[in-house]
């Protein structure tokens, strides 16, 4: 007679799910990243920007005179043991943003927003820059968003148009038309008319999407 042993078989499972997360942790397999590279230059791309590579792991992304840095980390997790160091040789004072391309790209997300903050409390050194996650599990919906984002917070950088548009909704003034871009949108799955929009006076800005 065979029994069965809940305690082991919860062990099993365990150990089973222990070696998949240990697999992903090992972040990029050589044929992930290049794909998601092209993804990554296909999407920039159609969004206007100029794309050169630093690295294995970065890319510059630029338009107009924003500057991102798009980070493909080697791995998953950060062991930093002097965020200055980590911060000069990311090159992190010299961008507006960084975009980080992870399987868990919130939690790297966050680490370095963390060693952003440490560097500034630490070493009195304060970066203006932005953080953005891009999850690989929905790369072009995800990167999608942080561009967007990244083009609402610094939409004086690209700036491409100054068309007036309606009142303002906080108070009531005329707001201005500041980035206008048509491109193929993978959240709306079809070719959209994306605006910025701006009151000068409050300093609202608004990210406006329309489908044609």
């Amino acid at each position: 007679m065979t029994t069965l042993n809940y305690r082991g078989t919860v062990k099993l499972w365990i150990i089973g799910k222990f070696k998949t997360l240990k697999a992903m942790a090992g972040g990029f397999k050589s044929v992930e990243r290049e794909d998601a590279i092209k993804d990554l230059s296909r999407i920039m791309a159609e969004r206007g920007f100029t794309l050169s590579r630093l690295n294995d792991e970065s890319f510059i992304a630029k338009l107009g005179s924003l500057n991102l840095l798009i980070w493909l980390p080697n791995e998953d997790y950060l062991l930093i043991s002097d965020p200055l160091e980590f911060v000069d040789k990311m090159g992190l004072g010299k961008v507006d943003g960084i975009i980080v391309v992870s399987y868990r790209a919130f939690y790297m997300a966050d680490e370095v927003s963390k060693l952003v903050d440490m560097v500034r409390v630490w070493n009195g050194v304060n970066l203006n820059i932005k953080v953005y996650a891009v999850d690989m599990y929905r790369l072009e919906e995800r990167l999608e968003e942080a561009i967007n984002l990244a083009l609402t917070t610094f939409s004086s950088k690209v700036s491409n148009i100054n068309e007036p548009d309606g009142p303002c909704p906080k108070c009531g003034a005329q707001m201005m038309v500041k980035y206008r871009h048509r491109h193929k949108s993978y959240i709306y799955g079809g070719s959209v008319t994306e605006d910025v929009i701006v009151c000068d006076r409050c300093l609202i800005k608004i990210h406006r999407i329309r489908t044609q």
